[in-house]
């Protein structure tokens, strides 16, 4: 059985369509204690909730009760080398968000074990570049009637 390095694309879009599958595959990964996390990816989903009481009840709730995946200076090292690399395979390929590099890194460096499980097309290039183990939710997504990923656009929106 894998363990999934859930991405902030996931927690945030479980968040924001409740209704729908996500949240409840979420919670069974959870509960069969598969999910693990990184600071990265805690930072950028601990900024959400409004207030410190909020926090400190996610917190106590989900976030100290996870895996916790390291993220040192190796990881950091190789984050860049992904850089890097997608850099060297076509102009402006990596050109993403810094974050998405050391998600991957840290998913990459903790073993054939983990998972990276992502809703996030830049994740999806950095992963399928490096052969990183990851799972898309892009389809499974689109097949629920949820047309657009997490902080995205709706495909076909100008907005």
């Amino acid at each position: 059985m894998p363990l999934y390095l859930a991405d902030s694309s996931i927690w945030l879009g479980a968040r924001k369509w409740r209704g729908t599958y996500l949240p409840e595959l979420l919670g069974e990964r959870l509960a069969a204690d598969e999910i693990a996390t990184c600071i990265p990816v805690a930072l950028e989903v601990l900024t959400g909730p409004a207030s410190a009481a909020e926090l400190d009840e996610d917190w106590q709730a989900v976030w100290r009760h996870l895996r916790w995946l390291p993220v040192g200076e190796s990881v950091m090292d190789r984050a860049f080398e992904l850089l890097k690399n997608l850099a060297r395979s076509s102009a402006g390929a990596h050109r993403r968000r810094p974050i998405d590099y050391m998600v991957a890194a840290c998913a990459e460096a903790a073993g054939g074990d983990v998972v990276l499980w992502h809703w996030d097309r830049d994740l999806a290039v950095i992963c399928d570049h490096a052969r990183i183990a990851h799972e898309p939710e892009h389809e499974r997504a689109i097949a629920a009637g949820i047309n657009v990923e997490p902080g995205g656009r709706r495909r076909g929106s100008s907005a």
